[in-house]
């Protein structure tokens, strides 16, 4: 177990290298949407920023790593930190590995020099997997947090187990963002997404929760993706709160057998609040993750809808942009 944390900490090395290749071969129209080449223009690139990714799984043979990982072996002992334990191979990958190596592509593509832990969540981990995977996050030197994907095995509302182990995620310090998700419906007509809702106005998180949606940019014409969930006028009150929106259809990345390909989603947005994160974590290095969640909360750009001022109903606080976060964090 500790050569695999040890592996886990040494993967931050070379897929600092393996962003820089991303970044020159791949080239993502959305990052102009949130202001990203702004940000680059000031030589910020994710150096000594820390995120770790919780996924259901990585290829780490791709073409712009393979170089970086020789000097270590190639196994299911060390190439990853896996919270499950187990490992399905499908064709010769690894099952859902696809997902996680285009999450990780995004947020590279964002932030080339940012240092990435990945830990694995197999599909049929359940609750104590997501539990593991959560506490692995904790004891990290991550800063912030991306997660892509659901952490309830039943489709229904988080456990205590697992809101347990979030809440000490966000004790820890770390900035969480997790996906939205896909069901194109208000977040508290959803059993899962309304406990994300209610775990991010717990104390206990610290407002370091952020929820991602998915914008949808084609035409010109920018609008939330019809996939995407939102906040909603909510009996709740303020699920628009914590609720921010960042490019997430037909995102092009990294995939699996050394391709590149696209993929939508909130699954990506997500990612894209995290590289933006990253970039602002490394512009100012003395705040918290706290700090970087409402700095990037009240630089948000508005978005009117067919003449309408509807953008905290459907982007809450709305799409990231870069440029203000910059300037704004120049106050705090």
């Amino acid at each position: 177990m500790l050569n695999r944390f040890i592996y886990g900490l040494c993967c931050l090395t070379f897929l600092g290298f393996f962003c820089q290749k991303v970044w020159k071969e791949v080239s993502f129209s959305p990052q102009t949407v949130i202001e990203v080449p702004h940000a680059h223009e000031q030589h910020l690139d994710g150096k000594g920023v820390v995120v770790a990714i919780i996924d259901e799984g990585f290829d780490h043979s791709h073409a712009f790593l393979k170089d970086q990982i020789s000097p270590y072996r190639y196994n299911t002992n060390n190439k990853v930190r896996d919270a499950s334990e187990t490992f399905i191979f499908e064709n010769g990958h690894y099952a859902f590995e696809s997902h996680g190596t285009h999450v990780t592509g995004i947020i590279s593509s964002l932030a080339p020099q940012v240092n990435i832990i990945p830990i694995k969540v197999g599909g049929f981990g359940g609750d104590q997997a997501f539990v593991k995977a959560l506490q692995i996050a904790a004891s990290s030197p991550a800063h912030i947090v991306n997660i892509s994907m659901r952490l309830s095995h039943t489709g229904r509302e988080m456990s205590p187990n697992v809101r347990s182990a979030m809440t000490q995620l966000a004790k820890a310090g770390k900035l969480i963002v997790i996906a939205a998700g896909n069901e194109g419906t208000p977040l508290m007509q959803n059993a899962y997404t309304a406990s994300l809702v209610e775990l991010a106005h717990d104390p206990l998180m610290e407002s370091r929760l952020l929820l991602a949606g998915a914008s949808s940019y084609k035409n010109g014409t920018e609008t939330l993706a019809e996939f995407s969930n939102y906040p909603g006028n909510s009996s709740f009150g303020t699920a628009q709160a914590y609720f921010i929106t960042a490019p997430g259809d037909h995102i092009k990345s990294t995939i699996t057998g050394g391709y590149f390909g696209e993929k939508s989603g909130t699954s990506m947005a997500a990612p894209m609040v995290v590289g933006a994160a990253s970039l602002l974590k490394q512009a100012f290095s003395h705040l918290q993750a706290e700090d970087i969640a409402r700095l990037l909360l009240i630089s948000a750009r508005k978005v009117s809808l067919d003449g309408k001022d509807l953008s905290r109903v459907y982007f809450g606080a709305g799409i990231v942009n870069l440029k203000s976060a910059l300037e704004q964090g120049k106050t705090i």
